[in-house]
């Protein structure tokens, strides 16, 4: 029985940043702690993987080959991971023996919405494998100026823990840098816990009267249905992480650890 994280989110929401931070974090506090790049077109990090897809396919040379575009190509390269998931199981087998392992994955949002490739592999991880995961999905916090993006991330979010129905852990990244985004309509607990998230676009624009709501934009009223559904789900929160804050990084740790079931080891 091994345990990991499946790392997501859009790109550029910190993903590589985190894995090598946890990674870091982990081994400092004595856990054997292996990376596996299951993104293909991850072709710029420093970071020096256990594992590594391109050593399977590239996107790149799936783009020139197939002269598929790089949406396409992504799709291409994990279904074919998919198909080809013996290697993947050798390579764990042999670099990341009785480590716990750090999934790095693509920022295509499709592949945790709705295509269902990355579902499937999740699903011989743990049925097959044996791999005890948890999501980690990573959402900037520069979202939170913004309360329409904030309601989007919040929902894709949804989406995703409804796809993949694994133990899941949200984060707001980079939240040292969410001052400079401009101010915020709530504190920031506020977009942390998400107990009432249709306070947001009703603060921003939505008026009631006489029990109808008046959108005083465009958008307003999709806003709030949105933000009500998210509400009536209940199931989305935010854990706060700024990769070099140590406090912040244990916490997120701790979160996944109860989560996919590692604090209940015996010591």
């Amino acid at each position: 029985m091994g345990f990991g994280q499946l790392v997501i989110g859009a790109p550029g929401s910190g993903k590589t940043t985190y894995c090598e931070g946890v990674s870091q974090f982990l081994k400092g506090i004595g856990r054997p702690t292996a990376t596996v790049n299951l993104d293909p077109g991850n072709d710029t990090s420093s970071l020096e993987w256990d594992v590594d897809v391109m050593d399977l396919i590239k996107l790149e040379d799936v783009m020139q080959e197939l002269q598929l575009g790089p949406n396409g190509g992504l799709i291409y390269c994990m279904e074919y991971l998919e198909q080809n998931l013996d290697w993947l199981k050798e390579q764990i087998e042999s670099k990341c023996k009785d480590k716990y392992i750090l999934f790095d994955c693509p920022g295509q949002i499709e592949l945790f919405t709705h295509h269902r490739c990355m579902r499937n592999v999740t699903v011989v991880m743990g049925d097959e494998w044996d791999i005890r995961l948890c999501c980690v999905q990573l959402v900037d916090s520069h979202h939170c100026s913004d309360h329409s993006k904030f309601i989007s991330a919040a929902l894709v979010s949804l989406s995703t823990m409804m796809m993949l129905e694994l133990p899941h852990v949200n984060v707001l990244s980079k939240v040292d840098l969410v001052q400079q985004y401009g101010p915020l309509a709530y504190n920031f607990d506020f977009y942390t816990q998400l107990s009432e998230l249709a306070r947001l676009p009703m603060l921003m624009g939505m008026r009631g009267r006489e029990g109808a709501v008046e959108a005083q934009s465009p958008h307003g009223k999709l806003d709030l249905a949105l933000a009500q559904m998210i509400d009536e789900f209940g199931l989305v929160n935010f854990a706060p992480l700024c990769i070099s804050d140590k406090d912040t990084v244990a916490y997120v740790v701790s979160l996944v650890d109860k989560s996919n079931g590692y604090m209940y080891l015996p010591s």
